[in-house]
């Protein structure tokens, strides 16, 4: 992802251009705006040096951040950082939420439930069930008997 930078030069000159490692060191026309000159640019992040070219002269601005090249020359530096993605906040954590009884959710507690057994307050309808005829198991015994 690419970032538009917006080098300035306020400096005196009547041609103004800039050269660095973002142009392979071929002078590029900066635009003249007001009392300064400027030059953009889309780049990579990175850390990039640069010079202006003013009148054919190849000066570094002083006023900007410079930099010695491994040759000893003094450098603009121009560094293009990675634009962090807007992380979400966190939700605080809260406390749950209390169900409160309603008429879907309660059970009634009976004479029937408290009696001693396996504890299913079910099972006599289930036994007094498998007592009648049922339409689903005689269909089940036909399809085995196939």
């Amino acid at each position: 992802m690419s970032t538009s930078i917006v080098l300035n030069w306020s400096g005196e000159g009547s041609d103004v251009k800039v050269a660095g490692e973002f142009t392979s060191w071929s002078p590029q026309d900066a635009i003249k705006t007001g009392d300064a000159w400027q030059f953009k640019i889309d780049l990579q992040p990175g850390r990039y040096q640069y010079k202006w070219v003013v009148d054919g002269n190849w000066l570094a601005d002083e006023s900007q951040p410079v930099d010695i090249d491994e040759s000893g020359n003094k450098n603009n530096v121009v560094s293009v950082e990675v634009e962090a993605e807007k992380i979400p906040e966190v939700q605080k954590e809260t406390e749950p939420i209390e169900e409160k009884p309603t008429e879907s959710n309660l059970v009634e507690s009976t004479e029937a439930d408290q009696t001693e057994g396996s504890g299913d307050r079910y099972e006599s309808q289930l036994s007094s069930a498998s007592d009648r005829p049922n339409k689903q198991s005689s269909i089940i015994d036909y399809c085995a008997i196939l």
